[in-house]
């Protein structure tokens, strides 16, 4: 039997923040704002620090220099130990479209990461396309995009070992509905995103299952007086939204607003990072694309497009205090609990509650990260700690 208690810390509990000693067993949380210390335990002063639950990323293509269509099962490995820094604890890398051969070549490499390896930290896997739409690419090779086919998702999906958890859908593509309505009866969740569908076409979806939208508002068609289309079906309807918090994909009142409109456990924040963040300025790949980084913002070489970002979700964390007035218990959900709740993990991370996995950020006065815990494993300790 393994015992950490984290000793006389301000924890954040679905009550608020409580004063006390965190238990950890196991890998799971035994005790929260308790008064006891067990013996033959393992003592970590918390001195009143605060500690929130670990970070959920549902979108990211890579970081530290491993773009996930290019990676090997120890570069997956890599970019968890980066993320452990960022107080990331669960995450979904994203695979996008690429040649079959490819993209079933990295899922594979993923799933390794995963199965074999033991990078805990894989929650599952984000499949952004091939059923995209091509008026809406964005970095997508617009030569390798598909019709919906449920084969070529079980093909993916068996490359995955299963892991495939999330998957971005064009929804006015023929048969996006019907594959849609499939795949949330298996469990899978329906993003849509890279769309120009109308209002009418993203309803269909969204009653077909669909739970949530990929980087709402970038990737789409957006509303107009006589055109409500995606956008409109997104705001009106209760799906989870995705939301790139790093100044460029979204204006900060644009973030307001999304939260205004959508309601604090709807939005979810992602990073859409790619193989640059933790990196400097420089020309770098996301897939098939070569992509030039200036002052943290990425795009294509080619066109200028804007191509994934360099945000972490420490960085999304920060800016989302600046952005907004949110109490601090607010910022913590917000990039925790409500991409647990879309993904169904909710029951084992996410908050911090008796019973579930120890998935912890220990954070100094200054907001910075002392100490992360993955399933009750330390996966980062900040030098200063």
């Amino acid at each position: 039997m393994k015992r950490t208690i984290i000793k006389d810390a301000n924890i954040l509990t679905p009550q608020g923040f409580q004063r006390g000693n965190l238990i950890i067993e196991n890998g799971k949380i035994l005790e929260v704002a308790s008064p006891k210390m067990p013996e033959n335990s393992q003592i970590i002063q918390g001195k009143g620090r605060k500690i929130v639950p670990g970070f959920v990323d549902i979108h990211t293509h890579g970081a530290v220099g491993v773009d996930f269509n290019h990676a090997e099962a120890e570069d997956v490995v890599k970019v968890a130990d980066f993320f452990a820094s960022q107080g990331v604890t669960s995450f979904y890398p994203a695979v996008l479209t690429d040649e079959i051969p490819v993209m079933c070549q990295r899922l594979a490499a993923v799933a390794k990461a995963k199965n074999e390896l033991g990078c805990t930290a894989v929650a599952g896997i984000h499949l952004e396309g091939p059923f995209l739409s091509p008026a809406y690419k964005g970095a997508m090779p617009e030569h390798l995009l598909q019709k919906p086919d449920y084969n070529l998702f079980c093909q993916f999906q068996e490359a995955a070992q299963g892991l495939i958890k999330v998957i971005t859908i064009a929804p006015e593509l023929e048969g996006a509905v019907e594959l849609t309505q499939r795949l949330s009866q298996e469990g899978v969740r329906v993003s849509l995103g890279h769309s120009g569908a109308s209002y009418e076409q993203a309803m269909a979806a969204i009653k077909a299952g669909a739970a949530s939208t990929t980087h709402t508002m970038n990737g789409m068609k957006l509303l107009h007086m006589h055109d409500p289309a995606i956008l409109t079906a997104v705001l009106e309807s209760d799906v989870y939204c995705e939301m790139i918090c790093d100044g460029f994909h979204l204006h900060p009142p644009i973030v307001r607003l999304l939260l205004k409109i959508k309601g604090l456990n709807r939005m979810v924040p992602v990073t859409d990072s790619i193989m640059a963040a933790g990196c400097p300025d420089g020309e770098y790949v996301l897939g098939v694309n070569p992509v030039i980084v200036e002052g943290g913002d990425a795009k294509l070489k080619t066109t200028g497009v804007r191509a994934g970002s360099t945000l972490t979700m420490k960085r999304a964390l920060d800016n989302l205090r600046q952005f907004t007035t949110l109490p601090e218990e607010d910022l913590y959900r917000l990039v925790s609990e409500n991409a647990a709740q879309l993904m169904g993990i909710f029951d084992y991370t996410g908050s911090i509650q008796q019973g579930k996995q120890a998935d912890l950020v220990l954070l100094n006065q200054n907001n910075e990260i002392d100490l992360v815990f993955t399933q009750g494993q330390i996966t980062y300790y900040s030098q200063e700690n």
